[in-house]
């Protein structure tokens, strides 16, 4: 996530647009609104507009404004979404879902700033940010003609992609403590299992941010994880070291052995899988820990995945 977090500051620092890809609860619009508050519009307005919530007869008005009397239902003049983000950033979510028609009435105000409400013949500015987001491949929409490229290339001069949180699981200890944090709402926070830390780690989590967030969201309404649906691979490491207590044990090096794994694996529990304080409640090398815990399987011998937990 670097990468996406240094386009960020370039983004911030630059009054270009900016467009972000990723697939839906990825945190496009969080993004968005960290480019807007470390920007120098960051003391004007963030309007937030969803395009695919608008229907297609009144975008015209949605955007621009109208004046009274435009069509019927105008009863009074109405400032559109650009008079408001006038100086500050105008946030296009799901930006593909405008139609063509819109895109071409769009270009004239991405270009010079100038627009003209429905209804008047009055051409207005408004010096405003396009910051877009969208969960669809932009650039093929533009080879199926769903996009124009004039429009596609006018609102993506800076695009920041977000990966899936699947693919980014070294991010997911620090979402968790982002969100305990945000939601024990100056409260003590609360602790979260070791076991429950390796569930949360290894879930697929098709929902993306999204997803994490309700279910931290909901650990909080009703204190346990019992709810979740996933592979509870730490379950099976405590099932498998009982059955080997059960199994007869042919000499004292294979007792210790089964009796060092659920020492290490309580400490690991009772530490939120941080190798750093288990290493020290143990008296140990954080390496020999490591090489312990590899060696009692609670690490994936090829990728070392739970070794991310420090």
């Amino acid at each position: 996530m670097q990468n996406v977090y240094e386009l960020i500051l370039k983004a911030a620092g630059s009054d270009a647009n900016v467009i972000i890809l990723g697939e839906s609860g990825t945190g496009k619009e969080l993004v968005a609104r960290a480019i807007h508050k470390m920007s120098p519009r960051a003391d004007k307005a963030f309007v937030p507009v969803n395009c695919g919530a608008i229907p297609e007869n009144l975008v015209e008005s949605e955007f621009f404004g109208h004046r009274r009397g435009a069509f019927t239902g105008a009863h009074i003049d109405k400032t559109g979404y650009l008079h408001t983000a006038d100086e500050g950033t105008l946030f296009l979510d799901e930006v593909g879902e405008l139609g063509l028609n819109t895109q071409v009435k769009f270009l004239r105000a991405l270009e010079s700033g100038e627009y003209i409400p429905v209804g008047d013949t009055q051409a207005r500015n408004s010096n405003f940010r396009v910051v877009a987001a969208t969960n669809r491949d932009f650039s093929e929409m533009v080879n199926k003609g769903q996009v124009r490229e004039d429009f596609y290339y006018r609102i993506s001069v800076i695009p920041i992609v977000l990966p899936p949180l699947r693919e980014k699981k070294e991010d997911i200890p620090l979402l968790i403590e982002h969100f305990m944090r945000l939601y024990s709402k100056g409260k003590q926070v609360p602790i979260i299992p070791g076991r429950i830390m390796e569930i949360l780690y290894n879930h697929n989590w098709p929902g993306n941010v999204r997803e994490l967030q309700s279910v931290l969201q909901r650990y909080f309404a009703v204190g346990n994880f019992d709810f979740l649906t996933m592979n509870d691979k730490s379950k099976k490491m405590e099932t498998q070291i009982n059955e080997e207590i059960c199994d007869d044990l042919v000499n004292l090096r294979s007792a210790m052995e089964v009796f060092e794994k659920r020492f290490i694996l309580n400490a690991l529990n009772q530490n939120q899988w941080r190798r750093g304080k288990v290493a020290g409640m143990l008296g140990i090398d954080p390496k020999t820990l490591y090489s312990k815990m590899k060696k009692s399987g609670f690490i994936n011998r090829k990728s070392g995945d739970i070794a991310r937990y420090r």
